[in-house]
């Protein structure tokens, strides 16, 4: 850039380059508002692709879950004091029928005798307080024990403690162990109730497995087949007339979570009733959720775009405060998606989705105008309304499983797409837009991507900084005229002064 030294003739130069480049700057602004046109088409589509995204992955997808339409009331008669029952996502109907024989409990064991002296402290190392313990032998440098088949456990008794010791075997075993202070015993309990003992995990005892140094036998005083072991046994239960077994007072039945609590006292009767309530709600929240969608699209493609505000120029910023600005924005941001193809290829997949049959196999349940769901009036353009809540309601109590296929039926292997339902259609055919408007503009919070929009973008970017750089060259040269113009003016003034000077001189004499 060349030394800008101007205006030393009195001639205003920098104003009158700046006059000169007003109308050459005019490619320039049309540039940097088509710039911002396409940044604002683009975040604008990426609120459309934020918006569907939210609504398939969030609550759509959530909907047309299985555990949606399974909701049930558990009742319990009979000896209910005998069993608890919660219903899973996959409870079926059809009555339980319990009978509680014997409850499952655990395995156990306890030292045989006191373990060590009043005094013996539980947290230090075991070589400190060997003097306090009744084993009467000096310590080895290790002790090595499994117990259940665990791991092999390894202890260091001039570093680790009782309670040390206490840790590792809660922590490694399927066994929890606990100290008594009071009568110096240890107790050992299987952390499972049933024959889960032993290395093959089928046992009634514990196993206790000295392999160096006899922790077991001779520190804690307990053994596999000592007086002090407890058998633990299974749960004998009959259900449905069938007699059985359990290692686990809690199990499963027919998706039913079954806890046994009391043996004796006869027989339990689980009952599962379809909570149509709660189904009711789920479907009248994906009624509103889609609503929102739908219209929320539809304001998009026909929100009115306001042609008298443009994107401002450099030069309109300038004179403007940051609010007035925003407000210029706001409405120049108007319609910027208005009538565009791919969004409206979406609402019309949407609003021909839900009107759709679905071979549900149930000739009474195949739409959801069967369940007393329904579109609005024309002008309303596909809002969906649960106009008939009785009919809504007497279908699923009705066929549960025939409304809960409408909505979430997979495709059958070679069946038609009838067979798909409604939230399963609606979740596909927004992938297929969603990848449109990913196509079309990017996702959300991305610098670069290949975009059709964020490539013009990038091209008229590219125009920008070629178009500054040409008009910089443009400035910088009237710049270099006016100076040598100046020059001259100045040359020629001071001539004019002198010759000035020479006769004026000359006629004083």
């Amino acid at each position: 850039m060349p030394l800008r030294i101007a205006g030393l003739s009195g001639f205003d130069v920098d104003n009158t380059v700046k006059q000169l480049m007003a109308a050459k700057t005019i490619p320039l602004d049309k540039l940097d508002q088509k710039k911002q046109t396409y940044e604002w088409q683009r975040d604008a589509y990426r609120e459309v692709n934020l918006k569907i995204t939210e609504f398939r992955n969030n609550k759509l997808f959530n909907f047309k879950l299985e555990g949606t339409f399974n909701k049930k009331d558990i009742t319990v008669s009979g000896n209910s004091e005998a069993v608890t029952a919660k219903a899973s996502a996959s409870a079926m109907n059809g009555n339980i029928l319990i009978n509680v024989a014997t409850l499952a409990t655990p395995g156990g064991n306890y030292s045989e005798n006191a373990i060590a002296a009043d005094g013996f402290d539980t947290s230090k190392p075991l070589s400190t307080q060997s003097e306090k313990l009744a084993h009467g032998t000096p310590l080895p440098a290790v002790y090595k024990f499994k117990i259940n088949g665990s791991e092999e456990i390894t202890i260091d008794p001039t570093k680790e403690s009782l309670n040390d010791i206490i840790n590792k075997i809660n922590s490694n075993t399927n066994v929890s162990a606990f100290y008594d202070d009071t009568n110096k015993k240890l107790s050992f309990v299987s952390k499972e109730t049933g024959l889960v003992n032993g290395p093959e995990k089928n046992g009634q005892y514990i196993i206790f497995d000295d392999i160096s140094g006899n922790f077991l036998n001779t520190i804690a005083q307990v053994s596999t087949l000592g007086a002090n072991k407890t058998a633990a046994t299974n749960a004998a239960v009959t259900i449905n007339g069938l007699p059985t077994t359990r290692t686990s007072n809690t199990f499963k039945v027919n998706g039913i979570d079954i806890t046994l609590n009391k043996a004796g006292g006869g027989t339990a009767v689980i009952e599962p009733k379809t909570n149509t309530n709660e189904i009711m709600d789920s479907i009248k929240t994906f009624v509103s959720d889609y609503n929102d969608i739908l219209k929320n699209l539809q304001d998009k493609t026909t929100e009115t775009k306001d042609r008298s505000y443009t994107p401002l120029t450099r030069e309109q910023r300038t004179s403007l405060s940051e609010s007035q600005i925003e407000k210029w924005e706001e409405r120049a941001k108007t319609g910027m998606i208005r009538g565009d193809g791919i969004v409206n290829g979406i609402v019309s997949q949407l609003r021909s989705t839900v009107t759709g049959f679905v071979d549900t196999g149930d000739s009474k349940i195949r739409s959801l105008s069967d369940i007393g769901i329904t579109t609005g009036q024309y002008y309303e353009n596909g809002k969906l309304y649960v106009e008939n809540e009785d009919k809504l309601r007497a279908a699923i109590e009705r066929n549960p499983e025939a409304v809960k296929a409408l909505f979430t039926q997979d495709e059958k292997p070679g069946a038609s797409s009838s067979t798909v339902g409604i939230a399963e259609r609606m979740y596909s055919s927004l992938k297929l837009g969603l990848d449109k408007l990913t196509a079309k503009a990017g996702l959300a919070n991305t610098t670069f991507d290949s975009s059709t929009i964020s490539l013009q973008i990038t091209q008229v970017s590219k125009n920008i900084s070629l178009t500054e750089k040409r008009l910089q060259d443009m400035e910088d040269a009237y710049y270099v005229k006016f100076a040598a113009m100046e020059s001259a003016m100045n040359r020629y003034n001071s001539q004019s002064q002198y010759l000035a000077n020479q006769f004026g001189g000359g006629s004083s004499q």
